[in-house]
């Protein structure tokens, strides 16, 4: 896959229970990595198939990709409470040629995905505004009346950390600003 899209991509692989090889240039295992929410920081989309990850991801508003090319076979052995395919987190690959166009393409980034993922987000996601737990347990634990808790604060109105290809998206500045004013010179020894 790395091969055929090019060295624009790197690609942080976590495994569930197999470790890779190891480390190769643009393939980097990170299965032992302690923390899967800094690798999900520090990720600019997620390649996933039928993992409860991608609601966390979702919460990030960043491009998710589905993998889902043995659907039927994970589903008859696993069983499933959602059908992924109705309600998509994003672009859909069922093999892995189409997981290659949907990168070489830019379709994980399109607004056909960026559509799919607000649907998705606005389904499984609206009270993922980092005080759901609060909320909870001010209700539940402490008893606390409904009107007492904090707001939900609405998907619009969330600002989710930016990743870095979304910052690289941005323009450069065409010049570099230069100070207003003379510019004093002295001489050097």
């Amino acid at each position: 896959m790395l091969r055929r899209l090019g060295p624009r991509f790197v690609v942080l692989c976590r495994a569930p229970h197999v470790r890779h090889a190891g480390t190769s240039g643009r393939l980097i295992d990170v299965s032992g990595h302690p923390s899967v929410a800094s690798l999900l920081l520090a990720s600019d989309a997620l390649v996933t198939d039928y993992s409860s990850l991608m609601f966390d991801y979702a919460g990030l508003d960043r491009p998710i990709v589905l993998h889902a090319d043995e659907t039927e076979a994970f589903e008859a052995v696993h069983g499933s409470y959602l059908d992924l395919r109705s309600c998509p987190p994003g672009a859909v690959a069922r093999s892995e040629d189409e997981l290659i166009d949907i990168f070489a393409t830019g379709h994980w980034r399109g607004s056909r995905s960026a559509q799919l993922r607000a649907a998705f987000r606005a389904r499984f996601c609206p009270y993922d505004d980092g005080r759901a737990a609060e909320r909870v347990v001010r209700r539940v634990v402490l008893g606390e009346r409904p009107g007492d808790l904090p707001p939900v604060v609405p998907l619009a109105e969330r600002r989710p950390v930016p990743s870095a290809a979304a910052a690289l998206a941005r323009s450069p500045l065409a010049s570099v600003p230069q100070p207003a004013g003379p510019r004093t010179v002295t001489p050097s020894r």
